[in-house]
């Protein structure tokens, strides 16, 4: 309930900016104003004024000769000064590379993020395996091996909001949407100490996730490894998983050493 009546405090006009930007974001290509209006209900004059401060901020971008729309660079400016401000991002990085060296897989990074887990960094492995996953993406957590890493060290009563608000959707045939088999699941991950997306949120994809601890024993973030499933079988994710939880433990490590440094700094 305090969920909705926090949305209820939001402002319009900013939500209908911010709306016109991740549309924009998620087309990936120029529209032209009646189609931007059509596609979000919203008023042809009202978005054209819209448009019109976010070009004069350069969030938007208007090409000269179409008079299309399309995301300005300032959205990449913003998107690049919130993950530069990620030290664990930074931090971690070298240790993606290793992993995704010595495996020939996908190796990614992301965080929870208002029950989503948000990619905060991707290694493409060597295989030509065409993911739906970018830095900055959104996916849902009960179905993608990092979200059940994040998820999985929740309290109950957010993992219990999680399936009564948020809902286990289906998005293929092995997606867990039964509550009991749910919460089965995050028991068995915690006693595993690791998590397997057995191809429920893309048919094809499979992969293991591991969680990533602060020094104060916080799960902060994920670590996984995505490919095929022909190459990465249940038994090679299983195989996988203590390589992924010894560079886990050292990014936490690294991760404690600094947070330690500034500590004393602060002394």
């Amino acid at each position: 309930m305090a969920h909705n009546n926090r949305r209820l405090n939001i402002n319009s006009s900013v939500i209908k900016a911010f709306t016109i930007i991740e549309y924009l974001a998620s087309v990936q290509t120029a529209k032209d104003l009646g189609v931007i209006s059509n596609e979000l209900g919203l008023n042809k004059s009202t978005v054209y004024r819209f448009l019109t401060t976010l070009s004069q901020l350069g969030y938007i971008t208007q090409d000269p000769t179409n008079g299309k729309y399309s995301l300005g660079s300032k959205v990449v400016w913003l998107a690049s000064q919130f993950l530069d401000g990620l030290d664990l991002r930074t931090l971690a990085h070298p240790y993606l590379q290793q992993l995704s060296e010595e495996t020939g897989e996908t190796v990614h990074l992301a965080i929870l993020d208002n029950y989503e887990v948000v990619y905060i960094d991707k290694i493409k492995g060597r295989q030509p395996v065409d993911m739906r996953s970018s830095v900055g993406n959104r996916m849902p957590a009960h179905s993608t091996g990092l979200g059940k890493a994040l998820l999985a060290y929740q309290d109950m009563s957010t993992l219990s909001f999680y399936v009564n608000s948020i809902g286990l959707h289906r998005y293929t045939q092995n997606t867990i949407t039964d509550p009991d088999f749910f919460y089965e699941e995050m028991i068995s991950i915690q006693n595993h100490k690791y998590a397997i997306d057995n191809c429920e949120n893309e048919d094809g994809i499979r992969c293991v996730a591991v969680p990533i601890f602060d020094h104060t024993g916080k799960v902060i973030a994920a670590l996984s490894v995505s490919g095929w499933s022909l190459s990465m079988t249940k038994e090679r994710c299983e195989v996988l998983a203590p390589s992924l939880q010894r560079k886990s433990k050292t990014i936490a490590e690294v991760m404690g050493s600094i947070d330690k440094t500034v500590e004393s700094d602060r002394t």
